[in-house]
């Protein structure tokens, strides 16, 4: 569960920067890995997939000129306390990245299950998912929409958000990226271990192998690399040993990168 400590540390890495910034890095990352493969300098339409309560990739991409759609259960009308702060938040990201914005098109955002895309056949260019496919308990189901909504020769670009990794269970804290420090009286890796801490948001805790599996399946895997670390300084011989069952990379791994191809 987040820690009321979080949310005003959350509101200041906003007013900051530093959640705008983490935001580019990605933003930064995709367009390299897509440059070989698709042409990002030309208007794509484009899916992101369960695009969130704050959607910044959204507007990213938005801002770079391309028809974007923002599919999630959560893009639905609400007027409420919760829904006026995240209202907040999005102005924020929108004024701390209006050096990129060239947006042109009209919103584009759908209340939609990732399950049964509200989308014909081979549709999209590109489908981009940030920290989103951990919280997907039908994982097959989901890449084979994706295979369906493709244009043949259109590219998936996926992070995933490692169970395996410190905070792969999503219950310390969320601000910070990557983990320093567990929460007092846990140990580190408690969602792999004794698992005293209860989840908040469902997860799949599906592993790296399982997803590279079922993308294969489909999809033509075009590059798959751990984007980002954390917790290497709280993974000691005696955890190593608890844990031999997955490999260090496992489990010190928070991002996780899939980039694949509908031939």
């Amino acid at each position: 569960m987040p820690y009321l400590s979080d949310y005003p540390r959350y509101a200041w890495q906003l007013i900051n920067g530093e959640r705008t910034n983490g935001e580019l890095r990605l933003a930064q990352w995709r367009e390299r890995d897509l440059a070989a493969h698709l042409d990002i300098s030309a208007p794509l339409r484009i899916l992101d997939l369960a695009n969130g309560r704050l959607r910044p990739q959204y507007t990213i991409l938005r801002g770079a000129g391309h028809q974007v759609y923002g599919v999630d259960i959560v893009n639905r009308p609400a007027l409420n306390w919760t829904d006026i702060a995240y209202q907040a938040a999005r102005w924020i990201y929108k004024w701390r990245l209006r050096p990129v914005n060239r947006i042109a098109s009209s919103e584009t955002l759908i209340c939609g299950n990732v399950n049964w895309l509200p989308f014909p056949e081979q549709c999209f260019d590109l489908v981009t998912s940030i920290a989103a496919f951990e919280h997907f308990l039908d994982v097959p189901h989901v890449v084979s929409e994706l295979y369906r909504v493709l244009r043949p020769g259109g590219v998936v670009w996926v992070s995933v958000h490692l169970f395996t990794s410190p905070s792969g269970g999503h219950n310390v804290s969320f601000t910070e990226i990557p983990l320093q420090r567990v929460p007092d009286g846990t140990d580190a890796w408690d969602h792999l271990r004794r698992r005293r801490l209860p989840f908040s948001v469902p997860l799949n805790e599906w592993r790296r192998d399982q997803y590279l599996e079922a993308f294969g399946r489909r999809f033509s895997l075009i590059e798959h690399y751990p984007a980002a670390y954390e917790g290497e300084a709280l993974l000691t011989s005696e955890i190593a040993a608890e844990l031999a069952d997955y490999d260090r990379e496992e489990l010190i791994c928070h991002a996780y990168v899939i980039v694949a191809r509908k031939e």
